[in-house]
């Protein structure tokens, strides 16, 4: 980290993080509230994929930031343990490989919720279609972190005046490993991510252009701005690390990209402290979903209706309205 320790300290890097986390878990705790709170919403099809999101990033959140926070704090690695290292090395790198996949997956599965929804017209459908693969990625993910770092097939070496232990993950050094951690697991993604937005925002304008299907656009509206938005973060943020991590499988000089490199690796971070607020800038369609989503920011009004007095035992009753 010699090229960032030189313009950003660890303490000013403690205070971006640190001012950035504590309102990201906050707006995170709410969405999640506001999903699971109703059995509706719990059982859209379109929230699940945001509903794994912001668990996986708040579990980071609380345990991966948590660790950089306390290592810009005191300049080191605390406790300066192997097993401390592992969990750090195996969250950091498990947790945001998951969010780019679960993205990636959610540009493709987008298609068919708005173009193809008869293909989920059933349960088994709907299981082969959406629940297996968003299953069998995530599982994946995780299996394959957990072999690679928990039993490498070679030996780390941690330095604990590093952040995550100075990141000693030996398979990186493995042609075909590190190959593959690298396309299948950012390049591919990110073009994902990428290639799939734009085609979505394309179909649906011209098919809405086409068909005038008013109703239809309203509809899917809340899907297409799910996924547009979330796509847009990783757009600006991750694709600097996608091209670093493609230049460098093109047999470019690791040094030449180094000073650019750790600024880009330090900012993708905020991919993770961001995704909360876009999420909830995606779901707020009306102030009526904003006082949904955090009903103790807002007290509600008492409404005084008028109270309508009969005066009995007259001929001709009085309506008195006060």
């Amino acid at each position: 980290m010699e090229y960032m320790d030189s313009f950003i300290s660890n303490p000013v890097r403690f205070w971006l993080f640190l001012t950035a986390l504590i309102p990201s878990v906050g707006c995170s705790i709410a969405i999640l509230y506001y999903m699971l709170s109703s059995q509706t919403r719990r059982r859209a099809i379109n929230n699940h994929v945001i509903i794994v999101l912001l668990f996986n990033n708040l579990i980071y959140e609380l345990i991966d930031i948590s660790l950089f926070l306390n290592y810009y704090r005191l300049d080191t690695v605390s406790p300066a343990t192997q097993s401390l290292c592992l969990m750090w090395i195996f969250i950091d790198e498990t947790l945001y490989t998951v969010s780019t996949i679960v993205v990636a997956w959610a540009s493709i599965e987008r298609h068919i919720l708005i173009f193809h929804s008869q293909w989920l017209s059933s349960s088994r459908r709907r299981f082969l279609i959406h629940y297996a693969p968003l299953a069998l990625l995530v599982s994946y993910i995780i299996l394959f972190h957990f072999v690679i770092i928990i039993f490498p097939p070679c030996e780390n070496t941690y330095d604990y005046t590093q952040e995550i232990c100075g990141h000693p993950l030996c398979f990186h050094d493995s042609k075909l490993i590190g190959t593959w951690d690298s396309i299948a697991h950012n390049i591919i993604p990110t073009l994902t991510i990428v290639i799939f937005s734009i085609t979505l925002l394309v179909r649906v304008l011209l098919q809405n252009r086409r068909m005038h299907q008013v109703v239809q656009w309203r509809k899917h509206r809340k899907m297409a701005i799910q996924l547009l938005s979330i796509s847009m973060l990783y757009l600006f943020l991750y694709i600097p690390i996608m091209c670093i991590d493609l230049a460098e499988l093109c047999c470019i000089s690791h040094e030449l990209g180094g000073h650019f490199e750790q600024y880009a690796r330090f900012l993708s971070y905020y991919v993770i402290f961001l995704l909360p607020f876009v999420c909830l800038v995606s779901l707020m369609e009306s102030v009526w979903q904003l006082k949904n989503i955090f009903p103790c920011w807002y007290r509600l009004t008492p409404i005084i209706h008028p109270t309508i007095h009969f005066i009995p035992r007259q001929p001709n009753a009085i309506e008195i309205n006060t």
